[in-house]
């Protein structure tokens, strides 16, 4: 899962939450100098992504862009799933995502300084592109995903939205069974 999902499961807990947000950035050695509750959001964000990574849906939808897309197949699959969380956010929320990623980035602020200096770095960007927000339609996405491309310099991952736009039906089944599982298994 990409940020938005991780936000999500947090259940509205502070530490969890930025321990989620971090947790690609925090390397074990130094999780003893984060707070308790920090540390168990990043087990949390881990334990997520081993959950997403190993689950027969995601690897399913993985396979289906793998030709094109190789290894980058995982980060679009991410993505396409917080697209359609986002998309659908206040139906399965009942919060508006503005609202929502509001309280979100004004959560992650209160704990900037225990945040490595990557992730003080995705959460000024975050912000700034309003990724949060922009991950609820195609166009948010595929600028997204291009700009990732362009990060990472590999060849543009924003194609990959003609995809997802030509067999839509069935990737957002897909999700929503995916994250019935992933919802059931992090309550």
């Amino acid at each position: 899962m990409n940020y938005l999902a991780h936000l999500y499961l947090s259940h509205h807990d502070d530490g969890l939450l930025v321990g989620n947000f971090i947790g690609d950035h925090v390397a074990n050695k130094d999780l003893r100098l984060l707070p308790k509750s920090i540390c168990s959001g990043v087990q949390m964000h881990r334990a997520i992504d081993q959950f997403t990574d190993t689950h027969p849906i995601t690897r399913r939808l993985r396979s289906s862009l793998f030709k094109e897309y190789r290894h980058r197949s995982r980060v679009i699959v991410d993505l396409f799933y917080d697209h359609f969380l986002a998309y659908d956010f206040e139906s399965i929320s009942g919060n508006p995502l503005t609202d929502f990623s509001q309280k979100v980035q004004n959560v992650l602020h209160k704990y900037i300084s225990h945040m490595p200096l990557s992730a003080q770095r995705y959460l000024i960007a975050m912000e700034h592109h309003n990724w949060l927000n922009q991950y609820a339609s195609l166009e948010g996405l595929e600028a997204i995903l291009e700009m990732m491309s362009r990060r990472k310099n590999m060849s543009n991952m924003g194609h990959s939205v003609e995809i997802l736009s030509k067999d839509y039906t069935f990737y957002r089944s897909s999700f929503y069974d995916f994250f019935e599982d992933l919802q059931t298994h992090f309550s």
